[in-house]
């Protein structure tokens, strides 16, 4: 079982490294290719925050229907939103030109992407509840430092090529993201332990997704009902689309940040680097972590560090101080990207599991992402850097303490 543990990570850390390469291209530098397109800052904010709010409808349908069909795997759902994703990027390389295609076009990549992502959480934790001992902090770090090496990359290669390199170098990760999630399985040996528990495997023991619903006692709860039956967790959820707002806000507008500490695309590309590559010692130790100390209490410090790296970019004066401040990333996205995973498995039922890792993605890119779009980028063309990301600030600081309340506790 060890072997085939580290053949998954390894596979595991391939879908993550070739994602946020990809995510990098299409998201983190997205102000630079759609200011490239003459879109404005509130022009930008709205085609990011429009795809967040897609998103937040399209998570919970596909999640629902991830955690109640019979006939199709999770894998190939994945897979299918892939495939949409790459034919709109071809059709916007054809067709760069037209504002309200790339706009279009932008929100829907971007809402399947978000879609996405914690999907791959719900593909690996398949694996960990049989017991296939795969290490999800180190295959996620690993995306992470893929991260820091792309954005540190597109930093060099926009300032020598310009915007328009962006969409081509996300076409060509892409390629290796779909390939990946057609990788991204094992055979299982034959264990009555374990296929006792592998309700998640299809018949040819590799993962997919298949659903056993014998009696409604098993099915899966509809949206409301899940917000019902988990009240906590949504406060929780509240609490983190609060913190997110300020990391939203940064990332999306990072580069008018470091334009106004005197910086350049380059040194966005370098601050986006630091964060990501600080991010994979936090994630590969993570599972060291997670025996001596709760995910419950990781998740809370891990919300406590989203305020101070708020704090540290609104009071930044010069590029060195917002490099420190996405150095923070280390302590508070790495922190709570493993935490939350292992968290939502912790405290919600087996049947409603995928649609609680939905949920995360609804709370922190959804609605976060929506409501950080859309205001940060009015906030910064009526009143500067400055006021946004104050009010970041001060948002991120009322979603730690509601965290502080609604986070149950959880075994090591």
């Amino acid at each position: 079982m060890e072997k085939e543990a580290r053949k998954l990570t390894v596979r595991y850390a391939f879908l993550q490294s070739s994602y946020w390469m990809s995510q990098c291209a299409i998201y983190s530098f997205a102000a630079v290719f759609l200011k490239s397109k003459n879109f404005d800052n509130t022009q930008i904010g709205f085609v990011l925050s429009l795809a967040a709010v897609i998103s937040i409808i399209l998570q919970p349908i596909v999640a629902s229907f991830a955690d109640k069909t019979k006939k199709i795997s999770l894998r190939y759902i994945v897979i299918t939103l892939m495939m949409i994703v790459m034919a709109l990027a071809l059709i916007l390389f054809i067709m760069p030109d037209s504002f309200l295609l790339i706009a279009g076009i932008y929100v829907l990549i971007n809402a399947l992407q978000y879609t996405l992502n914690p999907l791959f959480n719900s593909l690996a934790l398949e694996y960990l509840n049989i017991g296939v001992p795969m290490n999800y902090g180190l295959a996620r770090g690993i995306g992470s430092i893929a991260f820091a090496i792309m954005s540190y990359l597109l930093g060099i290669l926009v300032n020598q090529f310009g915007p328009n390199v962006l969409l081509t170098i996300f076409i060509i990760t892409y390629v290796f993201v779909i390939i990946s999630a057609f990788t991204f399985k094992i055979k299982i040996p034959a264990n009555p332990s374990l296929k006792s528990n592998s309700n998640n495997l299809d018949n040819n023991n590799i993962a997919t997704t298949e659903k056993v619903n014998e009696n409604s006692d098993n099915a899966p709860s509809g949206i409301f009902t899940f917000f019902i039956k988990y009240k906590k967790f949504t406060l929780h959820l509240i609490g983190l689309s609060m913190i997110f707002y300020s990391h939203s806000v940064i990332n999306t507008y990072l580069i008018n940040i470091i334009e106004k500490v005197g910086g350049n695309s380059t040194d966005m590309g370098i601050s986006l680097s630091i964060a990501a590559a600080l991010e994979l010692p936090t994630m590969a130790v993570f599972i060291y972590l997670v025996r001596k100390i709760k995910c419950s209490t990781l998740l809370k410090t891990a919300a406590f560090f989203f305020c101070i790296k708020a704090g540290l970019a609104w009071l930044a004066p010069n590029v060195i101080t917002v490099h420190i401040s996405m150095a923070l990333q280390m302590l508070s996205f790495a922190l709570y990207t493993p935490a939350s995973v292992y968290y939502v498995n912790a405290i919600i039922d087996e049947k409603d599991k995928v649609k609680g890792q939905s949920m995360l993605g609804v709370a922190t890119l959804g609605i976060a992402g929506t409501i950080a779009n859309i205001t940060g980028g009015s906030i910064l063309d009526k009143f500067g850097v400055s006021d946004m990301l104050f009010i970041g600030t001060i948002v991120t600081f009322i979603g730690f303490l509601i965290v502080l309340v609604s986070t149950e506790n959880t075994e090591k």
